[in-house]
Order: structure tokens, then C-alpha cells, then sequence
């Protein structure tokens, strides 16, 4: 990742406008009625009709685009990536499906973890400020407790507006869960994804907190 790392300030702007899209999206269109086109494919972790495969063409804008990491990733094992996994798990996707387009946290159980826009803004270098790499391994070992309610999978589409996406990176393959987004504090219940959500933002925090203290750069 060397030689992408931004500066502190361009840094606060991606994850600032992050929080922006998470603000307008929960003061907007509840996810029920905001998905957009219906989604298709693999039976989701949650059971029917939760998890998907977009079709060509669905999706908020920018959901073309996004981290090259993130797929790179995706395809990679623990091995060829030189991470030593926790309890099976090596790495976790978190990507948000928001109006203006998709939000991607990346966290690796050696503490690596990023934010990427679908606009092509990053937060690069987690790994760097102790209190990120923690979360990144958080994320991780809740991932390794919610491998129930993942399904395994070799295709890796991106949510549609109002839905969250996890792809579980472990020694046996990827595996996926979807559900709307944020859906355990509008019902007000856990929900199947809420640990993941929450360890999720967990990192986005650790990343504002590194940039807000001038730490990457």
C-alpha cells in the first residue's frame, strides 16, 4: 500500500464523507423501500430473499467501481497474503450500499485495515495506529463467531442501496452474508448481522480517530 497512503486532511474529507452518507441515509428512505432493483442469486445467510447477486447494471452509482485491493483480496489466500488467520478467519469485506454509492472497510487479522469510497477516495495504513489494528482484528474474530450465518461463495457483487455485505475471508473460501443495512437500530433488535455492523464500525472509528490525529499521512 505504499505510496497510497493520503494525507491526514484529504483523509478526514473520505472518512467525513462516510458519515455523511450513513446520516442521510438513516434520515431518508427506510432500506425496505430504498433497495432499488430486486437482487438475485445464492440463498443468503439469513435465509431467502436476504443475500444477493446484483445484476449487471443494479446498484447505487459507483457501484461499478471500488478497491482493487478489495478484489485482489477476494481472491487471494491466507497464504499467498501473509496473514495468519484467527480461527479460521483471515480478513473481512464490510461493504454499505448507500444513495450515492458504496462504502468498503477492509480488515486483515494482522491488524491491516482500510476504508475505500466508490468515488475512489481511501483511508490506506490502519495497520500503523494501534487502536485500528485492534478493531481490524476484532472485526475478524466476531467474523469468525458469525460463520453461521454466512453461506459459502465464489461470485462477489456489491450491495444495492440500503443493504450491508460481508464477505468472510477464511482457509476454506469466501463465504457471504447480506440483510439491510443498519436494520438492528431501526427495528430495534440485534439482528444476524449486528455483531459484524457493530465490529465493522468499530474500525471506521479507529481510522476517523487516526486521521483526526494527524497519524496517516
Amino acid at each position: 500500500m505504499k505510496g497510497f497512503v493520503l494525507t491526514a486532511a484529504t483523509a478526514l474529507l473520505v472518512v467525513g464523507a462516510l458519515y455523511l452518507l450513513k446520516v442521510s441515509e438513516q434520515q431518508g428512505v427506510p432500506p425496505s423501500e430504498a433497495a432499488g432493483p430486486t437482487i438475485r442469486g445464492d440463498e443468503p445467510a439469513g435465509g431467502a430473499g436476504a443475500s444477493a447477486r446484483q445484476a449487471p447494471g443494479e446498484g447505487p452509482p459507483g457501484a461499478g467501481e471500488g478497491s482493487p485491493l478489495r478484489d485482489r483480496l477476494l481472491h487471494l489466500t491466507a497464504k499467498e497474503a501473509g496473514v495468519e488467520p484467527v480461527r479460521g478467519v483471515w480478513g473481512v469485506v464490510m461493504e454499505r450500499g448507500y444513495t450515492k454509492g458504496i462504502a468498503t472497510v477492509i480488515a486483515l487479522a494482522d491488524g491491516t485495515s482500510s476504508l475505500h469510497l466508490s468515488n475512489g477516495g481511501a483511508v490506506l495504513g490502519g495497520k500503523e495506529y494501534p487502536p485500528a489494528r485492534v478493531a481490524a482484528r476484532k472485526l475478524c474474530e466476531q467474523a469468525a463467531d458469525s460463520l453461521g450465518a454466512t453461506l459459502a461463495t465464489q461470485e462477489f457483487p456489491r450491495p444495492a442501496q440500503g443493504r450491508v455485505r460481508f464477505y468472510v475471508l477464511t482457509t476454506d473460501g469466501v463465504r457471504a452474508a447480506e440483510g439491510d443495512l443498519m436494520a438492528h437500530l431501526r427495528d430495534g433488535g440485534p439482528g444476524a448481522l449486528a455483531g459484524l455492523e457493530k465490529a465493522g464500525d468499530g474500525v471506521v472509528d479507529a481510522l476517523k480517530d487516526a486521521t483526526t490525529k494527524g497519524v496517516l499521512r
